[in-house]
């Protein structure tokens, strides 16, 4: 992921540095249309290396504001899914420790039989 960040900001500066003499026009406004609202054309001459830009900036910003839902959500189900792990981990380790109490008792138990059965036997 990180290798194609890369590569598309390399793309990027090159089409800025071979583009940074030429111009591009944006008409906003067509003569036709403008005569219907009885106002002036309005067009837009950009540097070519401006409108790359500009597009590349609206092309983040979108992408940004598509996949952030995604994100967000990914995210939530990750954070409950550790949540799981970690009730599951600390479950576990109560249940070994329970069992680890149980075979110590009944090891005091069996010495304290044995104990008794030689004490009877004298």
């Amino acid at each position: 992921m990180l290798a194609i960040s890369i590569i598309t900001n390399l793309i990027i500066c090159i089409l800025l540095v071979m583009n940074y003499k030429d111009t591009a026009g944006i008409t906003i406004l067509s003569s036709q249309i403008a005569q219907i609202f009885h106002a002036p054309p309005l067009a837009v001459t950009l540097n070519m290396s401006v409108y790359t830009l500009i597009i590349f900036a609206l092309g983040e910003i979108s992408a940004v504001f598509f996949f952030a839902p995604l994100y967000t959500s990914l995210k939530e189900k990750y954070n409950a899914y550790k949540r799981e792990l970690e009730k599951d981990s600390i479950s576990s380790t109560t249940s070994e420790a329970k069992i680890q109490v149980l075979e110590n008792k009944i090891t005091v138990l069996e010495k304290a039989l044995d104990d008794a059965l030689k004490h009877n036997k004298k």
